[in-house]
């Protein structure tokens, strides 16, 4: 197969291998380009990276994103001074001298004046994933600032998720081990299914997995989602999970008794004994946490090599002070979680709860073994798992991590059959080069410590701070992502903080921050006042048009140069035994008209600013395997192993030297042009790690309770009076503001929530005319999907118009379609809907959900910072449209 572009004036086809830009699980596929033009994606059969040969319907359509007639092929300035939602921007074109001279002068005053009055965003969308977690994040680093301000999903993606996923698995998610589980109970998540992480790949081992036998169970509000594969549909009330979880922890604890004792014992803090002031009791000369042994009747430290059998509950005395394990107090503090009451909470029957717990427990095989190429493994073949419906609510860090600990009892994690970390968190790097290589690794207190990140780092935990960051990140310690400062109280919140600065640019990369991020009238209050703000996008949207000032045209993902996106280990490579499958971005055809690739920028502008020193000692530090986080201030020097401090090197030049250095010498940029991809297999002790680390994940969370007084003593200050009680390190029930700001009989009798649609990456497929198509064609993407009985006692008809409004009076319109597969209590909407002249085909499609949504403190999760996406509304009809 042939896969360099070709240089023949000749007509001619050929393949060119590449990733794919449909969303952000970059499969690997091959591109058919005739006389020069790409006409057509497939997948590739010979890589795990993927369907195997199979995509689905979004990367499919990607062809057409790039034959877009609307892409940005020049740089242009706004000159229209006025900034805000609906206004017309009056592009006009300019040259590339004089929009980087001028981002760059922009940026140069700033960082002499303050680095953190750079703000910056991006969305991991189509075709941007890493490109803008690492070309573009690395680049405002090296300014400076920390100033993140989450440009697409922001905590509305995984704010809990991410930050569970890098403490218990250290992985950016989790998802069952499709090759050898029997059982899976999903709840608010759609992986597998259609949609989030690893979609091609997770949807292929789904389906060989039910093919084989497995069961799934599908807790959700919705049906006709993951719903409609699975073995069984539960419906449940939104933000509710943590009701049923709690529940059946305490009946696998209390009632059935069968729990993996061993696993908690050997692989959680849930063993390290706890004092009355709720914090562990420490050695006195190091500091580390204690443990009782039973064997020798006394306590140590987690790493005393005398350790031998640590106690799973009891009351000691250590140290003059009567202390109890952190499993103790939760296995204690359960035992008022009974189904019935959950039951009332969630709408899920007690009795269903009660063969839950059973079938988890019975399908688990908790101290049941299998081998694997010679060695064994425990064997654990059920788990829980969830995504978005469970953790993007304000309750979220107690919710989700309830989901994670019922799979600790059932000691399923990163073993066979059970939950893994996305990707794989451990590599011993391909055969012939030993690169790339990582794993995780026991640091601060024993603690499970990612080996491979690309974002803040989640452990150790931070210091409790400031406010400095108009993202509060630096007061939020336990939170790497929250709707900061695009929320109606921000701008009192910084004025009690003394506004220590103000914001002078805004960079965004890729991003469509006012539709997708919060509801846009919210977005615009932080947006409008920004002096100078910049984007680098391959379309104009909803943001670039109400608020940049500059618009740089990025190269669409099939005429680039991007190595960063084959560096998603553990965010979006096979999980299990699938094979390492390593592919690279590479450019179909040459990029035309005046666009250019996104590092190639960056390394402009770097120059320009003046940062070059830095942001190459990022990439440098990145790419090696130094340091993947954002904090770099403890990595050593030594000779640079990939790019040198003031080296200056083209995109593809930088590419090159990462292929080489990963596998050597003989397989750089042209063999992977001529090659396409590398392969190699995984062995067990990569996929299933956990025996193999001498590390522990937690079932207590002393940092919550350490960081409690301090982040409220500031939060208070700024006028933030949240729940101080979720600041607890016992994982406890409390209900969603969704069940408190309103009587129960209030008129907003319904829940608004925002499904995940199979068809769509955030906004950005809505512009492309084949998705388009699909979409109007599947009555569950553009409409407003209802209960049929609610509608019936509403008096609303299938197909009528109907007005969703929320208490606040928020309105939203559209066409019903009813359904018996949604919860009778709740609306469910895809969250579309746009006016952007840059995106024709877009405007006016769909619901734009986010409108019914508010983003302040009150409905944000205390601790990690999710924001509440479900709204009480309530629905009646209307004679036409009438939305703006």
């Amino acid at each position: 197969m042939k896969s360099k572009i070709s240089t023949s004036t000749k007509q001619e086809e050929y393949w060119s291998y590449s990733i794919c830009a449909g969303c952000y699980n970059l499969c690997g596929v091959k591109i058919k380009v005739v006389d020069g033009v790409p006409v057509a994606v497939e997948g590739v059969p010979e890589s795990d990276l993927g369907g195997r040969g199979g995509m689905c319907g979004k990367g499919v359509a990607t062809i057409m994103d790039f034959h877009d007639p609307n892409r940005i092929n020049y740089p242009v300035k706004r000159t229209n001074p006025k900034k805000g939602l609906y206004e017309d921007p009056k592009w006009e074109r300019i040259s590339w001298e004089e929009a980087l001279e001028t981002i760059a002068d922009k940026l140069r005053t700033a960082i002499d004046k303050d680095p953190r009055s750079i703000v910056w965003a991006f969305t991991p969308g189509p075709g941007t994933p890493f490109k803008a977690t690492v070309f573009a994040s690395f680049f405002f680093l090296a300014c400076g600032s920390l100033n993140q301000a989450f440009g697409g999903v922001g905590s509305q993606c995984g704010a809990a998720a991410h930050h569970a996923g890098a403490l218990m698995h250290a992985a950016w998610d989790i998802l069952p081990d499709y090759r050898f589980s029997n059982y899976v109970l999903r709840c608010g998540g759609n992986e597998g299914h259609g949609g989030g992480r690893m979609a091609s790949t997770s949807m292929r081992q789904a389906a060989a997995a039910r093919d084989r036998g497995m069961r799934t169970v599908v807790m959700d509000p919705i049906g006709f989602r993951a719903g409609a594969d699975a073995d069984e549909w539960i419906p449940i009330l939104p933000a509710t999970d943590i009701a049923v979880f709690l529940s059946i922890a305490n009946l696998i604890v209390h009632e059935i008794g069968i729990y993996d004792k061993e696993y908690i014992r050997n692989k959680t803090n849930g063993v390290y004994l706890v004092g009355p002031d709720t914090l562990f009791v420490r050695d006195k000369e190091s500091g580390k946490p204690l443990l009782w042994d039973e064997k020798d009747n006394q306590a140590k430290t987690y790493d005393d090599p005398t350790l031998s059998h640590p106690a799973l509950d009891g009351e000691y005395t250590v140290n003059g002070v009567t202390c109890h394990t952190g499993f103790h107090l939760w296995k204690e503090l359960i035992k008022q979680y009974d189904p019935g009451w959950a039951s009332k909470i969630s709408s899920v029957p007690e009795e269903r709860i009660r063969n839950l717990a059973k079938e988890l427990v019975e399908e688990a095989r908790i101290g049941s073994t299998i081998e694997i190429d010679g060695k064994t493994f425990p064997y654990r073949p059920a788990c829980v798992v969830g995504y978005k419906g469970v953790q993007s609510h304000q309750n979220s860090f107690h919710q989700y991590l309830a989901m994670n600990l019922l799979n600790v009892l059932l000691g399923n994690q990163d073993v066979p059959g059970g939950i893994l970390g996305s990707g794989t968190v451990r590599s011993f790097g391909h055969p012939e080069s030993g690169r790339p290589n990582f794993e995780p690794f026991g640091g601060v207190d024993g603690m499970l410590t990612p080996g491979f990140w690309h974002t803040r780092t989640p452990w150790p935990p931070h210091e409790v701070k400031g406010p400095g960051l108009v993202n509060l990140l630096d007061v939020m310690a336990d939170s790497s992502m929250n709707p900061y400062p695009y929320t109606d109280d921000f701008e009192e919140i910084w004025t009690k903080a003394g506004r220590p600065y103000e914001v002078e640019v805004y960079g965004n990369y890729g991003g469509n921050v006012a539709m997708n991020i919060v509801n846009p009238d919210i977005a615009e209050k932080f947006l409008g006042n920004i002096p100078f703000s910049f984007s680098i996008n391959t379309i104009h949207n909803e943001t670039t048009e109400g608020f940049a000032d500059i618009v740089l045209p990025d190269c669409h993902a099939y005429e680039s140069h991007d190595v960063a996106s084959s560096i998603g280990f553990f965010f979006n490579y096979p999980i299990g035994l699938d094979k390492w499958s390593f592919h690279v971005r590479m450019p179909a055809v040459e990029p035309k008209f005046e666009r250019k690739d996104t590092l190639d920028l960056f390394f402009e502008l770097a120059d320009r600013t003046g940062i070059r020193k830095e942001y190459n000692t990022f990439l440098e530090n990145y790419f090696s395997g130094k340091s993947s986080t954002w904090e770099q201030e403890d990595v050593g020097g030594g000779e640079p192993e990939i790019i040198g401090p003031d080296e200056k090197l083209s995109g593809p030049e930088f590419s090159d030297r990462v292929l080489k250095f990963y596998f050597g010498e003989e397989k750089g940029l042209d063999w992977f042009e001529e090659n396409g991809f590398i392969t190699w297999e995984k062995k067990p002790e990569e996929c299933y790690w956990r025996y193999f680390i001498d590390a522990r994940i937690p079932m207590y969370f002393e940092t919550v309770a350490k960081n409690k007084p301090k982040v409220k003593e500031i939060c208070e200050k700024l006028g933030m009076h949240m729940n101080w009680d979720c600041y607890t390190p016992l994982i406890t029930y409390f209900p969603s503001v969704i069940f408190t700001e309103l009587p129960e009989d209030s008129e907003y009798d319904l829940l608004g929530v925002s499904y995940r649609d199979v068809l769509h990456t955030h906004r950005h497929m809505l512009e492309n005319p084949i998705v388009d198509e699909m979409s109007a064609s599947n009555p569950y993407t553009y409409n407003i999907v209802m209960n049929q009985e609610m509608a019936e006692k509403k008096g609303i008809e299938d197909k009528d118009i109907i007005c969703v409004e929320s208490h606040w009076g928020d309105k939203v319109e559209g066409r019903v379609k009813l359904s018996l597969l949604i919860h009778p209590n709740v609306l469910g909407v895809v969250g579309l809907g746009g006016w952007a002249k840059g995106r024709p085909i877009a405007k006016g499609k769909g619901v734009n959900f986010n409108a019914l949504l508010r983003s302040d403190y009150k409905h944000m999760c205390p601790v990690v910072g999710s924001l509440e996406i479900v709204s009480r509304v309530k629905a009646y009809t209307v004679k036409r449209r009438t939305e703006k």
